[in-house]
C-alpha cells in the first residue's frame, strides 16, 4: 500500500525514519532545483574538498568553483564513489577518512529528523557548512507551533526550526553564520547560509541577482 506523503512523513519524523524509498528514483528531483544548486556552489571556495548530503543527481559537482574534490552522499548510491549514508541511522559514520572541509546540503536539513546531533557530529569534520533551509515562522501559541508542524510535513520535512534556532545550532558548536542568501522561487523564499569556523575565514562573493 502506497501510504500518502504526509503520512509517512510524519511516521518518519516520530519513529526516526527516512523516506528512502522517496528519494530512490529521479522523480522526485525537480528541474528549479538547479537554481538553488547554482547559489549552493558559487558559495563554496574554491579549492575545497566538499561532501554533498542528498547529492541526487550530483548537479553540484559540475558547478563547484576550480580545485574543489567531491564526494557525493545519499541514502542510495549516486554513482560507484557515492558515500551512502542515512542521516537519520545511528550510529552516524566517522568521516575522517574522507579528509573533507566542507558540507553542502541543498534541501536536505528539512528531513533530518534529529538536526542538533547531526551538527553536533558534523562540527567534528568540518570547517564549513553551506546549507539551504525553509525556516519556520514564528508562531505564538502551541496550537499554532503544532498546525505549522503537519503543514511542513505535507513536504515531507520532519523538523521545525525558525531561522534564530537554525543559526544558534550551528554557532553554538562554533560554526558561526558569515553569509546569508536567500533562493527566490515562484512559492516563496529559502534562506541559503554558509556556516563557518572561526580559522581561516572565507567570505563569499557578492550574490547576482535572482
Amino acid at each position: 500500500m502506497r501510504l500518502p506523503l504526509i503520512t509517512r512523513s510524519l511516521l518518519c519524523r516520530f519513529l526516526g525514519h527516512s523516506d528512502v524509498r522517496r528519494w530512490s528514483h529521479g522523480e522526485e528531483f525537480l528541474p528549479e532545483w538547479e537554481d538553488r544548486t547554482r547559489r549552493l556552489a558559487r558559495l563554496v571556495p574554491p579549492g575545497s574538498h566538499v561532501l554533498e548530503f542528498g547529492a541526487g543527481r550530483r548537479t553540484l559537482e559540475k558547478y563547484l568553483p576550480p580545485g574543489c574534490r567531491y564526494v557525493p552522499s545519499d541514502l542510495v548510491s549516486r554513482g560507484p564513489d557515492t558515500f551512502v549514508c542515512d542521516l537519520n541511522r545511528r550510529p552516524l559514520p566517522d568521516l575522517a577518512g574522507l579528509a573533507v572541509d566542507t558540507a553542502v546540503f541543498g534541501g536536505v536539513l528539512e528531513y533530518v529528523r534529529d538536526l542538533p546531533e547531526l551538527v553536533n557530529w558534523l562540527s567534528a569534520y568540518i570547517d564549513r557548512c553551506v546549507a539551504s533551509y525553509e525556516c519556520a515562522q514564528p508562531q505564538s501559541t502551541a496550537w499554532q507551533r503544532l498546525r505549522q508542524d503537519v503543514l511542513r510535513s505535507r513536504a515531507g520535512w520532519v523538523n521545525t526550526f525558525q531561522e534564530e534556532e537554525l543559526v544558534s545550532l550551528f554557532q553554538t558548536r562554533g560554526l558561526r553564520l558569515v553569509h546569508r542568501d536567500v533562493w527566490h522561487t515562484h512559492d516563496g523564499d529559502e534562506p541559503v547560509f554558509v556556516f563557518q569556523k572561526a580559522m581561516g575565514v572565507w567570505l563569499p562573493p557578492q550574490s547576482t541577482p535572482s
